[in-house]
């Protein structure tokens, strides 16, 4: 079954994108949802996979901003292993982790 609408009914959903050209480092815009709200986030990739999160206002906190993060090194992670730039647009979503 596919997904439908734009929040997820738990975790979270990320939708970025890059300019093609350019980079390292490469900049990304776009937004990520939870059950609750739809922010826009900026994230930075450095070469050496370092990875820098902006959330726009004050939603989602901490925790969320590190969520991204780590979705955000791990594209960039597997991307390296093939020798290649992290993909132009990254679309992930990430149930919440049992309690």
């Amino acid at each position: 079954m596919g997904i439908i609408g734009h929040k997820p009914e738990t975790g979270i959903r990320i939708d970025v994108e890059r300019p093609q050209a350019g980079g390292p480092p490469w900049r990304y815009r776009g937004t990520v949802a939870t059950a609750d709200a739809e922010l826009a986030v900026g994230a930075t990739i450095t070469a050496a996979g370092e990875v820098q999160v902006e959330l726009a206002g004050a939603g989602g906190g901490a925790d969320l901003a590190e969520k991204i993060r780590l979705i955000l090194r791990s594209v960039h992670k597997h991307a390296t292993q093939d020798g290649l730039p992290p993909a132009r647009r990254i679309q992930r979503w990430r149930a919440d982790e049992p309690r």
